[in-house]
């Protein structure tokens, strides 16, 4: 089971996929993914989980047909407000995330491996 010494699916549900269908694994992130995670926790402050791993069968997969970050563990999405933002994104590409997505009220925090060295992609919500 995935888990660092601040994220854990026993406290943090959204870890795993929450969407709730018969066919639903439960998947959960990567331990990697969580790792670097963990590290944008340790300098940010706490963070909250507000979607982790997702199945083929979430609301917000089930359209895709080729999987993305959630689906191949290596997405997690974190609440954010406008002061923290900014903050949190810049964490993320420090500690290796690679594939960005800014929300209003979330930051998604992914790492692709088909992205060369040293390059981010980042959109807005």
């Amino acid at each position: 089971m995935i888990r660092t010494q601040n994220f854990n699916p026993d406290t943090d549900p959204k870890l795993l996929c929450t969407c709730g269908d018969a066919r639903c694994d439960k998947r959960s992130v990567t331990q990697e993914h969580l790792d670097r995670v963990q590290l944008v926790r340790n300098s940010e402050g706490p963070l909250s989980v507000t979607s982790g791993g997702r199945c083929p069968y979430h609301p917000n997969e089930i359209h895709r047909t080729t999987p993305a970050d959630h689906q191949l563990g290596n997405g997690i999405d974190v609440a954010c407000n406008g002061s923290n933002r900014g903050n949190i994104v810049d964490s993320g590409i420090a500690f290796g995330c690679n594939a960005i997505g800014v929300a209003k009220t979330f930051v998604h925090l992914g790492y692709r491996s088909d992205l060369p060295e040293a390059h981010i992609t980042m959109w807005v919500y």
